[in-house]
């Protein structure tokens, strides 16, 4: 018997899907959330990611839903085909695609750094960039070749180590907090009322940097066929990343007053690790947060990566009869390349990111819910044994969130919305 398959077999705990979910969400909004929730504040922050935490679980139960109506290992590209026909197939590929490529040309640029800073800090070696790029790419790429068990594995120390190193931040800069930072903004904004203009700018990123939905037809395979198993370590794993999301935005908002941060973007300090520098109190607590940001990055990277290999393998291995060698090789060498030849120029591409997530992660699972549970004869249904939660209900306020996502991130390109 496959030894994967007898792995499979066992009983796996939650905490491995819920590394997944967690490694594969975190990452981004460690570096954008707190710069791009300034105008609206802590607590009006605090909605909208609880907001987001719904949909995102709602979005991924919804994929698992129909996903479960197909042999295991079926990917999205071959459910949307089935469901909604050749063109919906093809937009989704590219908005999907788009999507995994951009986050990943944006984490290999990271990590191509973080090499670069820990052999010149650590092993007093200068390495150039090319050569920084292809080690990170090629330690960490091969991870995400391994099977499901594997993969939950490595992701699951990395997360360990991630959190042990938030843990002790935390406690550092509490210390440090200012309540009045965080309640004065909402007091002198009648509770932050006058501050709900700027909600509409943060939605997409806050969808962003909590996507995981990829990894869906991955965790089946990792549960063996059991989708409650599946929507559990969803759900624990994306309130891990809304917790460890909650208290960031704490620290960092309790540890300068709005007006401080605000005057810092606007003069070009418009990154997180300008952010870090300020309120880090030692060299020590400064270069924990370098690390806990680099460790988000890089267990983002894996998770993205497996994600988007599933999806490339299903859509060339299975449509086009190709060998899943194309796959494996295409999804880290395009990223790859791309850092290595314009580095930052994802920063021009990330928003549209947002814009294809919302499309293939929002859209998507709730039109093909939609036209399965229609096309799904009611003893089928019942026989089944998973619907999400919700009902008739969930698909259409799917939908209509994501067209609002969809909204603001055009009226945002088009600076149609308020800024602070």
């Amino acid at each position: 018997m496959d030894s994967s398959l007898s792995i499979l077999k066992q009983r796996v705990p939650l905490a491995y899907g819920a590394a997944v979910v967690a490694s594969t969400a975190i990452g981004v909004g460690m570096m954008s959330l707190p710069l791009v929730s300034l105008g609206m504040w802590f607590f009006l922050s605090l909605v909208v990611l609880t907001v987001t935490a719904f949909y995102v679980i709602a979005t991924g139960s919804l994929l698992l839903e129909v996903n479960m109506k197909y042999p295991i290992g079926t990917g999205i590209h071959s459910m949307v085909r089935d469901l909604l026909g050749c063109k919906h197939a093809l937009i989704c590929d590219f908005m999907m695609i788009f999507n995994g490529f951009i986050l990943l040309y944006a984490y290999i640029t990271v990590g191509t750094e973080a090499v670069q800073f820990y052999l010149r800090e650590y092993g007093g070696y200068e390495l150039n960039w090319y050569l920084a790029g292809v080690l990170f790419a090629g330690v960490f790429g091969a991870i995400f070749y391994t099977i499901p068990i594997t993969i939950s594995r490595f992701l699951s120390a990395f997360m360990l180590l991630m959190s042990l190193s938030f843990v002790y931040i935390v406690y550092e800069l509490s210390f440090s907090v200012a309540l009045n930072n965080i309640v004065e903004p909402a007091v002198e904004h009648h509770y932050s009322l006058s501050l709900l203009p700027f909600v509409l700018m943060t939605l997409p990123f806050f969808m962003a940097a909590m996507g995981y939905q990829q990894v869906i037809p991955m965790l089946r395979r990792l549960y063996n066929d059991k989708p409650r198993r599946v929507i559990r370590s969803v759900a624990f794993g994306v309130g891990f990343v809304s917790l460890i999301y909650l208290v960031w935005l704490l620290v960092i908002m309790g540890n300068q007053p709005r007006e401080t941060m605000i005057l810092s973007v606007s003069e070009g300090k418009d990154n997180i690790e300008n952010v870090v520098e300020t309120i880090s109190q030692s060299d020590d607590i400064k270069s924990l947060m370098f690390f806990f940001v680099q460790m988000a990055v890089l267990t983002s990277f894996i998770g993205v990566a497996k994600g988007l290999l599933d999806y490339l393998m299903d859509v060339l291995s299975n449509h086009y009869k190709l060998s899943t060698r194309y796959a494996k090789v295409v999804v880290l060498l395009l990223p790859l390349t791309l850092s290595l030849t314009f580095p930052y120029g994802f920063l021009m591409a990330i928003g549209f990111a947002g814009l294809a997530g919302a499309i293939w992660a929002g859209v998507y699972p709730a039109l093909m819910a939609l036209v399965s549970r229609k096309n799904t004869r009611q003893k089928e249904e019942a026989s089944n044994g998973y619907v999400t939660l919700g009902g008739e209900f969930t698909p259409w306020l799917i939908l209509a969130y994501s067209m609002l996502l969809i909204l603001t991130m055009l009226l945002g390109l088009f600076d149609l919305l308020p800024k602070f």
